[in-house]
């Protein structure tokens, strides 16, 4: 296989399309460099080049199918594996096809992972609008984790602003490290990385969580207990960021 290997970012992307197109190198994958390959693969290191990457960027822009640039940007937030070769593959029908509208055409099954991939990032954002649960720190803004399967912080973040727009909150992703930080006026998104984070709750948010505890042991009826139903209601890898359910 044909590896391309690039640094992870929207212009390195987008080299990597000009140097598909000027070498007439079609790769198999497109990913980050460390991944691990097969003695058989052939690497290919795509140094990103602003001046290629425009160009690309040029190209799409003037394509008939429209948001390419858009959706290519929300696709990187996904946390599949291939989503730079899905990528890749999709916006390749586009150039290839600059005087239509492929973005529709789901019998391509490039324009099909693509949308794909999309809309499970898209579903992901939806379900956390609803599953987000904030918890009041000693300080007194509101302080939320999650461990979400893409990068949505940043997609998530419009919506609590709205919802909160006088309250300062942090949103936290702790698979990712990443934070989306509001104070009630303006907000930042946060990389993190290995940095270690430390929140302290407020004595009345730990005892809103014994009576939330209580309430929710209260109401339930173990001889009801419906096991597969609660899976199907709220999925289990989300239980661990429920109040109902710390420990």
């Amino acid at each position: 296989m044909i590896i391309f290997t690039f640094d992870g970012t929207t212009n390195g992307f987008l080299t990597c399309v000009f140097e598909s197109y000027y070498k007439k190198i079609l790769p198999d994958q497109i990913v980050f460099p460390g991944v691990q390959y097969s003695l058989v693969d052939e690497i290919v290191e795509i140094p990103t080049d602003d001046r290629k990457a425009e160009r690309v960027l040029l190209c799409i822009k003037k394509a008939r199918t429209p948001f390419v640039f858009r959706d290519l940007k929300l696709s990187f937030k996904s946390g599949e594996e291939n989503k730079f070769t899905v990528a890749f593959n999709y916006v390749k029908q586009v150039i290839d096809n600059k005087d239509i509208d492929v973005s529709t055409d789901f019998a391509n099954r490039a324009v099909l992972d693509f949308s794909d991939c999309l809309r499970r990032t898209f579903n992901e954002v939806h379900r956390f609008k609803g599953f987000i649960r904030f918890s009041q720190t000693a300080n007194g803004f509101f302080y939320a984790h999650y461990s979400p399967d893409n990068d949505i912080t940043e997609l998530l973040l419009p919506h609590f602003k709205a919802r909160y727009k006088n309250q300062a909150f942090a949103i936290h992703d702790v698979k990712r490290n990443v934070l989306a930080l509001y104070d009630g006026k303006q907000s930042k998104i946060i990389y993190a990385d290995d940095a270690a984070i430390t929140v302290y709750f407020s004595e009345e948010e730990k005892t809103f969580r014994d009576l939330w505890k209580t309430y929710y042991d209260s109401v339930n009826i173990p001889e009801r207990k419906n096991r597969k139903q609660m899976i199907g209601h709220m999925p289990r890898k989300y239980w661990k960021d429920l109040p109902e359910k710390y420990q």
